[in-house]
């Protein structure tokens, strides 16, 4: 099937126009990825972020996935002057641009660059982390929650994106497909952890460590 709209177009447009990016080197960011097609969050749900992290008051952000740069760039802009993004990404040249995103931004100091598979670099980081946000190959979303289990504090919030996959998880039956829906349902069943879907986008889980 093709993939659903999930938000009806005018109110997506409407929400486009209204939830903007942040700043100039943002503005930027977004054209680039909208120009190469690259996956990136958009503004709506990098203001969500950048909303729950000052909310939470956060200080350190663990990425599964960070492209070249976009989302991690709403975090840093969150966390201040004293805190850390570790950012996790497969390809080298992705992570030059984001180094000279945050370069030419000033907050080089508040990101950690890493090159390889996000799960194997994310493992050799302790934590506590205030907020995980995983955005890697779906068929890998179930083992990212166990690695979050480990790594995130008690009111964390853990953050899955692409969680309504485009309407998929309607009618596919692939593996990144099935992947999305046994996250979804591990969250749910689990009880260290509150669980909510925002269909921003293409859909996040947010979920609350209360225990």
């Amino acid at each position: 099937m093709s993939d659903l709209e999930i938000t009806h177009p005018q109110i997506y447009a409407y929400l486009e126009k209204t939830l903007t990016e942040e700043t100039p080197l943002l503005r930027e960011m977004g054209a680039y990825g909208r120009a190469q097609n690259f996956p990136i969050i958009g503004a709506q749900v990098g203001r969500l972020f950048y909303f729950l992290a000052r909310a939470l008051k956060a200080s350190q952000v663990l990425e599964l996935g960070s492209g070249f740069g976009y989302s991690a760039m709403w975090f840093a802009l969150a966390v201040g002057a004293d805190g850390k993004v570790i950012m996790t990404e497969g390809k080298q040249a992705n992570v030059d641009r984001a180094r000279d995103y945050f370069t030419r931004a000033g907050l080089l100091d508040r990101v950690e660059f890493n090159v390889g598979d996000a799960l194997t670099r994310a493992e050799t980081y302790p934590g506590p982390f205030d907020i995980i946000f995983c955005d890697i190959d779906k068929h890998s979303y179930p083992q990212a929650l166990a690695l979050a289990r480990a790594k995130l504090r008690v009111g964390g919030i853990l953050i899955f994106d692409n969680m309504l996959w485009h309407g998929r998880i309607l009618t596919e039956n692939d593996a990144d497909t099935r992947a999305v829906l046994e996250t979804t349902r591990a969250l749910f069943d689990d009880n260290e952890f509150f669980t909510t879907l925002v269909p921003l986008h293409d859909g996040q889980a947010l979920a609350l460590r209360v225990k």
